[in-house]
């Protein structure tokens, strides 16, 4: 009895703090709530806390711990926002990490839940999940035997990281394919090179861009020297499975080949306000480009498409891409760890609305080994076209 008297002192205590910090952010409009936060509605939470604590009956005890973390999925899930996930301190050490990095280990997928379902955005490439068979647009739906419906995509990451050398059993479904899939993959260190180069015949450079990260717009101005140095006329800019990433970096990429002063992206805020960036540097490549795309593509490789056709009319070959219009930002909180939502949505430069919609190909092609073959043809064409007019 006494350690539950304590343990009820404590939680009265942790509330009426919480009453004065939430007063004082009232006061200050402290992380922009300003007095959204109605304490009446939150006083049957921290009652049912309270009353499970005095009354619950269960063999193993209650974890104030275990609570609190599920509290904070719950509101996150009640928002409705796809990408909303809860970290704990190793989480929010690994997710930090990996958008500066690019380095960690696992199966080299990127997830949300679409649809209520735990859906693959794209598969890194060269990573175990691709060496395995999984595809953009797989639903999980099981992990190590584990139901992901309702499966918080935080949980669905903890469950799919771990050490390498170890596997995971994913039982997934495909479209077009009746049976469901189970796939067992082994762990291993997902090193993202963001950039790859190299040279095809006929003076036509390829660079593939897997993810945008802190390091992405070094790797492509390298990258775009080096074959401007060994003669290229034109160049393929492979976004397929680039799953996104940092948004500062997406739009710094996109810079490297639109001229000073032009719009790149206009992001609006939860209120509607909205803000244009405009591209502050001199491009690095001003030949003909073409670019290839597939369901795979979200984010920030949909801000680089998307800008290019805008401004350069610059062809995309391949399929749909994933349709993800918006921006999460990752908070920390007081224990270690974090979460991350979606704070505002970005337009295209012309005002397109690519969320939940994607950007159309303007040359279809399904068959992945065709899209390249594609891409080259209609850059051959471009360069005949340029040398004719010169």
């Amino acid at each position: 009895m006494r350690d539950k008297r304590i343990w009820l002192i404590g939680c009265l205590i942790a509330l009426l703090a919480l009453i004065v910090a939430w007063e004082s952010w009232e006061n200050k409009g402290a992380y922009g709530l300003g007095g959204t936060i109605d304490l009446e509605e939150w006083q049957p939470f921290f009652e049912t806390l309270l009353l499970l604590q005095e009354s619950f009956y269960s063999e193993t005890p209650l974890e104030g711990r275990a609570l609190m973390e599920e509290a904070i999925r719950g509101v996150l899930r009640a928002t409705g926002d796809p990408y909303a996930r809860y970290l704990n301190e190793e989480d929010y050490k690994v997710e930090t990490s990996d958008r500066v990095e690019g380095e960690f280990s696992g199966l080299g997928i990127v997830i949300a839940i679409k649809d209520d379902k735990l859906t693959v955005i794209s598969p890194f490439q060269g990573s175990p999940a691709e060496k395995a068979g999984i595809k953009a647009g797989d639903v999980i739906v099981e992990i190590d035997g584990v139901p992901a419906l309702g499966m918080s995509s935080d949980e669905a990451v903890r469950r799919m990281r771990g050490e390498r050398g170890t596997s995971v059993t994913l039982t997934i479904q495909r479209e077009g394919e009746e049976e469901n899939i189970v796939v067992e993959v082994v762990r291993d260190i997902i090193k993202i090179q963001s950039v790859e180069y190299e040279m095809l015949s006929g003076s036509i450079g390829l660079i593939r861009i897997s993810e945008f990260h802190g390091r992405t717009q070094e790797e492509l101005k390298k990258a775009l020297s080096s074959l401007q140095v060994a003669g290229v006329e034109g160049l393929i800019l492979d976004l397929r499975n680039n799953p996104g990433g940092l948004l500062q970096s997406a739009v710094l990429a996109s810079g490297m080949f639109v001229p000073r002063g032009n719009p790149l992206l206009i992001v609006e805020d939860r209120e509607g306000k909205r803000e244009s960036i405009t591209n502050f540097v001199d491009p690095v490549w001003k030949g003909p480009i073409v670019l290839v795309i597939n369901k795979g593509t979200a984010s920030g490789a949909e801000i680089l498409a998307g800008v290019l056709r805008v401004h350069l009319g610059a062809e995309l070959v391949g399929e749909t891409t994933f349709g993800k219009g918006v921006v999460q930002e990752i908070f920390p909180l007081s224990h270690g760890g974090g979460v991350i939502f979606t704070v505002s949505k970005y337009l295209l430069p012309d005002g397109t609305d690519l969320n939940g919609k994607g950007l159309e190909p303007d040359i279809l092609v399904s068959e992945e080994e065709e899209q390249i073959k594609k891409a080259e043809e209609e850059l051959r064409r471009l360069i005949d076209e340029k040398a004719l007019v010169s």
